[in-house]
C-alpha cells in the first residue's frame, strides 16, 4: 500500500452489524467516516472484507474484518487538557481546527488530539466522527469543549443541552455601531435578561443585559440568518467596562445552541464580530469569540465549572 494512503479496519462482533451492508458498517463504526463517503471510497475500489475488494453493497458476517484504504493525514498533537473527570475530559480547543472529523483526509482535528491520551472517547458517542465531544465550536472559534468518556455519560450531557441545563459563556470582541459604544444596541426591541449578571475572569458587570431572541435558519451550505421561519434562538449579551470607539467587548450566555448562533446574532444587531469575515466583521489575525466557560453541573450533578481566559493577543487591541 502506498505512504499517502492508512488502512482502517473493523472486527465485526456486534450483532446489530450482522448481515449488515459494508459500508453501512463503516459509518457506524469508524471515527470520522460517515455511510456516504465509505460508499464513495468502496466504488474507487478502496473497501475489503477479510482482505479482500468488495462493493458497498456486499453483507459483513460475525467475525468479519472490514477495511477502507484512507489518505494519510498528518497526526494530531495532544490536546491541552483543562481539567478531566471520570465521565469527561474538558479541553481547550485552538483556532483554525474543527471540533471533530467531517471526512476522511481531512487535518486532524480536537477530537483526534483527544483520542491520544483518552482513546475511550472514541467510542463514547453514537457516531463515531464525533470522537465523544458533546457539542462542538466553529473551526475559528476558541475555547473550551467537553468529550465524553462513555456512551451513558455522553446521552446524559446531551440531554442537559436539550434541557436547557448546560451553562455555556463566551467573550466576544466586536465592531460597535455608529452610536458606538453604547449598549445596547439602538434600533433593536430587545427585552431585558432579567438574571444576575455571569460572574468570570473579568470585570464586575454592571450595565443592562440584553436577551437577543431571533429565529435562526440556514442561508444557502455555509451562511446562516435570522429569519422568521427558522429555529427558535436565544443568547444573552452584556457589555463589559472598558469598550473603545474601534472594539466593544461582550459576555454572552448561549442559552440554545444552534450553528453560528453568537455571530448571526450580533451581525442582526449590527455588531459584527471582529475577525469574522463570513458575516462581516472587521479584519484581524484571529476571530474574537472564545467558549470561556462550561459547566454540566446542572445535567451531570459533580462536573466542575470549567474556565478559561481569552487568549492574550485579544488584550493587544
Amino acid at each position: 500500500m502506498s505512504d499517502d494512503f492508512e488502512e482502517l479496519t473493523h472486527d465485526v462482533v456486534d450483532p446489530d452489524d450482522f448481515g449488515a451492508r459494508a459500508d453501512v458498517v463503516v459509518g457506524r463504526r469508524m471515527s470520522g467516516i460517515s455511510r456516504r463517503v465509505a460508499r464513495s471510497l468502496g466504488l474507487q475500489g478502496r473497501l475489503y472484507l477479510d482482505g479482500k475488494k468488495i462493493t458497498p453493497s456486499t453483507r459483513v458476517k460475525e467475525g468479519s474484518r472490514v477495511s477502507l484504504r484512507v489518505q494519510r493525514t498528518v497526526a494530531a498533537q495532544p490536546a491541552r487538557i483543562l481539567e478531566c473527570t471520570d465521565d469527561f475530559v474538558y479541553v481547550l480547543k485552538p483556532a483554525g481546527m474543527h471540533t471533530q472529523r467531517l471526512r476522511p483526509g481531512d487535518a486532524a482535528t480536537l477530537a483526534d488530539a483527544v483520542a491520544l491520551d483518552y482513546p475511550e472517547c472514541r467510542r463514547a458517542s453514537p457516531d463515531p466522527r464525533q470522537g465523544g465531544a458533546v457539542h462542538r465550536l466553529d473551526r475559528d472559534t476558541t475555547g473550551v469543549v467537553a468529550f465524553a468518556r462513555s456512551l451513558d455519560a455522553w446521552r446524559r450531557a446531551r440531554d442537559g443541552f436539550r434541557a436547557r441545563k448546560v451553562l455555556k459563556l463566551y467573550r466576544a470582541q466586536v465592531q460597535p455601531g455608529p452610536e458606538a459604544p453604547t449598549w445596547p444596541p439602538r434600533g433593536r426591541d430587545l427585552s431585558d435578561v432579567g438574571e444576575e449578571p455571569p460572574t468570570g475572569s473579568w470585570p464586575a458587570l454592571t450595565g443592562p443585559g440584553v436577551m437577543i431572541s431571533a429565529p435562526l435558519g440556514a442561508a444557502g451550505r455555509r451562511l446562516v440568518e435570522v429569519r422568521d421561519s427558522g429555529r427558535l434562538a436565544i443568547t444573552h449579551a452584556w457589555s463589559l467596562p472598558g469598550s473603545t470607539p474601534t472594539r466593544q467587548n461582550l459576555v454572552l450566555r448561549l442559552v440554545t445552541g444552534h450553528r453560528h448562533q453568537a455571530r448571526v446574532h450580533l451581525r442582526w444587531l449590527d455588531r459584527p464580530i471582529v475577525g469574522d469575515a463570513l458575516y462581516g466583521g472587521p479584519k484581524a489575525d484571529s476571530m474574537r469569540l472564545h467558549a470561556t466557560t462550561l459547566d454540566l453541573g446542572g445535567a451531570c450533578p459533580g462536573e466542575p465549572r470549567v474556565e478559561v481566559p481569552v487568549p492574550e493577543i485579544w488584550e493587544e487591541a
